[in-house]
């Protein structure tokens, strides 16, 4: 079965504190990055992603949330029947998400 990598739902934080979701349910599985330079970010300092494949998370690595340090990355299971969530504190933080279809 061939797979298309595409964009994401969001890969940006509108209002930090406020989960957006980045992959939606039923993808191939795909990975998010939380960049490693501020300028990548959108920000003028690095700060963890927060990242859930459950529900919203908030801003703390706890239950089904992870914390991603400047850099580091999530792999997206496949066939979730859940979308997968991103948190971070500031307003326009960005961050890549690849999915596969």
């Amino acid at each position: 079965m061939a797979i298309t990598p595409s964009a994401g739902t969001n890969s940006q934080i509108s209002t930090g504190g406020v989960a957006v979701v980045a992959a939606p349910a039923g993808t191939q599985g795909g990975y998010i990055t939380n960049p490693a330079s501020p300028s990548d970010q959108n920000l003028s300092g690095t700060e963890p992603l927060f990242v859930s494949p459950v529900s919203a998370p908030s801003l703390s690595a706890n239950g089904t949330a992870i914390a991603l340090n400047p850099g580091e990355s999530f792999t997206i299971p496949p066939n979730s029947t859940l979308p997968v969530y991103v948190n971070a504190a500031s307003n326009g933080h960005k961050f890549t998400v690849v999915v596969y279809n």
